[in-house]
């Protein structure tokens, strides 16, 4: 935002205006602009800009403001037609995105306090948004890490999946690889989240490390570890995700850097040690190969 959009704000809002002097008397006034419209507005649009724009600024004092007006319900009310199920979330989700693009340390605890916020999650719907933007602050601290856990104990577990990969941070992928070992729930779902979770990151050489991991660690089922086999090797996007409109699809393998290269072989190597491999993933494995191998070697 301009100075000059700053001015009209606080103008708007009744408050004196003085020439920019400095950077950070120009963040002030901007924030205190802002945060005037917060205050007073019922102008939905009005309050989403000034929140999206609190929210993008990556100021800790503009996102420790902006995180105690999103725990307030009297504000809440203002941004959304809580009483309409279509929108009752409609301008907190543009809010919630703008910290998910431009995530910063304070992002991390804006989303800790209105995750303890019972007027926050009177609406269940806004936890998702809010994971999504906790789980763009990388890397991911061991907090973070206990806030996903009770997530996925209140039927958070899918997004979490998608979520942790998409991180794709130490702390992230450690708890990524609890939850594949989770016996708790069935294998079959497990898979679906391994297929919409790591399709989309297969050439992340932390997400393969993470995934050779598992291959290695003694006990995991049999369906689950062909699931992440062919997630690396194969895709189906029909058997995988029906009829989806918009599936996950998986990056190209052209192009990947030798780290990458190296760790798919790894894998496909170990895969096929496998005794009870199916015979058409063995293909899927071998046409893989060729395609990373030709890729290689177009870069030489």
């Amino acid at each position: 935002m301009t100075w000059r959009r700053a001015a009209a704000l606080l103008v708007a809002a009744g408050l004196s205006w003085t020439s920019p002097a400095s950077a950070d008397d120009r963040v002030q006034q901007t924030r205190a602009a802002h945060l005037s419209v917060l205050e007073s507005s019922r102008d939905r649009k009005a309050l989403e800009e000034s929140a999206r724009a609190l929210a993008s600024s990556r100021d800790p004092q503009s996102l420790r403001k902006l995180g105690e007006w999103l725990a307030r319900p009297e504000f809440l009310a203002r941004l959304d037609d809580l009483n309409d199920p279509a929108a009752k979330t409609l301008h907190l989700d543009r809010v919630l995105r703008a910290l998910e693009r431009r995530p910063a340390p304070a992002t991390e605890s804006l989303c800790l306090q209105l995750l303890r916020s019972a007027a926050f999650l009177a609406e269940p719907d806004r936890k998702i948004g809010l994971l999504r933007a906790l789980a763009a602050v990388r890397p991911m601290s061991e907090a973070t890490v206990e806030a996903f856990r009770q997530a996925n104990t209140e039927g958070f577990g899918s997004l979490s999946f998608v979520l942790l990969v998409r991180n794709g941070s130490p702390n992230a992928l450690a708890l990524f690889e609890d939850m594949v070992r989770d016996r708790s729930r069935d294998p079959q779902s497990r898979v679906a989240d391994i297929h919409a979770s790591v399709l989309p990151r297969r050439t992340d050489p932390n997400v393969l490390r993470a995934i050779d991991r598992l291959l290695a660690a003694p006990g995991l089922e049999e369906p689950v570890a062909v699931g992440l086999i062919e997630t690396v090797f194969d895709y189906q996007s029909r058997g995988w995700f029906g009829p989806m409109r918009d599936p996950p699809k998986p990056p190209s393998w052209k192009g990947v850097s030798p780290v990458v290269a190296d760790l798919v072989a790894a894998l496909a190597a170990k895969a096929k040690a496998r005794p009870s491999l199916p015979s058409s993933l063995r293909a899927a494995i071998d046409a893989t190969m060729a395609e990373v191998q030709a890729g290689a070697a177009r870069k030489k």
